[in-house]
């Protein structure tokens, strides 16, 4: 069974479209859990509608309080095991289901946005690279697979063919080096199995992205693969506009100084977001040190949730080796380097960006 994890909050303009296209897919083995961040529109009463239509499909669930992030949203239904769905018969399974009991357990996970449309296949042909990816690696390898996505406007009207090449991403770059610095997942592309589900046992303290966290634990642990192709509708509108654009480098490079910008950011406004954005980075890849980098039985890591894992599959995790800690300790000491230092390191560890005009503005700016 893949388990679908859809996080929400005052999403009714779009959830219903987003909905439907998953239970659309040519997949039928597949069950949604609907999770509620404390929406006070009609969010819930639209979910339960399609849920009453279409019986035994999908689960909702509210949190309280809500969790005031993404990020943390979604990794706290992976520390909640919220992936398993409960209230199923004991015997009631298909060839790719185990049903255990009173709890369905899934086979695989894929996140959903709220606002996306999901092509038909999506989620059988990610299925189809997992599949090749755990005869070649082994179930018990964490795996991540991820896709590229049209972008689209609020009416699904095009605005380019593939996010991937819209963002200026390069998804050929998913070493632990490179992803500390430049993320090239996207949560609403994902699908990952149990064996990487498993190493998501706590809240991390820091996290820029709950995508992020999860390539780092794919890429530390285990492998990712990526389908070229656009197998969704990344859908771009007033409250989640793309932070580039289609534009140059050189337009790109002008923006950085807060030059011809059309947010009207200036270069101060601009020289607070990176702090931030740095500060976040680097405070990540002290967390995930920490969760990581020692025996897991003696993990005694900050978090916002309690573990709900099962113990073999504690024991189960692997911890970072020596080198994957030299190559993280050296990350962080960063910021406490004066400019030579910062820029020795980030290029002597490979801490760069994928366009060269990036990383020189990561030397200057970090």
């Amino acid at each position: 069974m893949i388990s679908v994890l859809l996080c929400t909050y005052n999403g009714e303009k779009y959830i219903a479209e987003q909905l439907q296209s998953i239970l659309d897919q040519t997949v039928k083995d597949l069950h949604v859990v609907v999770s509620d961040d404390g929406s006070t529109d009609r969010t819930i009463e639209i979910v339960g509608e399609l849920s009453e239509e279409n019986p035994g499909r999908i689960t909702i669930l509210r949190q309280e309080p809500p969790t005031g992030s993404a990020a943390v949203h979604f990794l706290k239904l992976f520390c909640d095991r919220a992936y398993d769905i409960p209230g199923q018969a004991p015997g009631e399974k298909t060839s790719e289901t185990e049903s255990v009991g009173e709890v369905l357990k899934a086979d695989y996970i894929m996140l959903s946005d709220q606002d996306d449309v999901w092509k038909p296949e999506k989620a059988e042909k990610t299925l189809a690279m997992m599949k090749e990816m755990e005869a070649k690696y082994g179930k018990d390898t964490p795996l991540l697979v991820h896709c590229d996505a049209e972008v689209v406007d609020e009416s699904l009207h095009q605005i380019s063919l593939s996010y991937t090449a819209y963002q200026k991403m390069t998804p050929s770059r998913k070493k632990l080096n490179q992803l500390l610095v430049q993320n090239n997942v996207v949560g609403g592309a994902t699908m990952v199995n149990m064996s990487l589900a498993g190493y998501v046992k706590n809240v991390p303290e820091h996290c820029v992205m709950h995508d992020e966290w999860l390539a780092l634990i794919a890429s530390a642990f285990g492998e990712i693969g990526y389908i070229p192709e656009a197998l969704y509708y990344y859908r771009q509108h007033g409250d989640n506009v793309l932070g580039a654009d289609k534009g140059s480098r050189i337009r790109e490079i002008l923006g950085r100084f807060g030059l011809f910008r059309t947010d009207g950011k200036s270069k101060a406004d601009m020289d607070a977001h990176s702090r931030s954005v740095y500060r976040e980075m680097f405070l990540q890849a002290e967390c995930f040190l920490r969760m990581y980098g020692r025996d897991s039985s003696k993990n005694q890591d900050k978090s916002l949730s309690s573990d709900h894992g099962d113990e073999s599959s504690q024991n189960q995790n692997r911890s970072l080796s020596e080198e994957q800690r030299k190559l993280l300790r050296a990350f962080i000491s960063i910021p406490k380097k004066n400019r030579l230092g910062k820029i020795l390191t980030i290029l002597r560890y490979g801490f760069t960006y994928n366009l060269l005009h990036r990383t020189v503005g990561e030397c200057l700016f970090i």
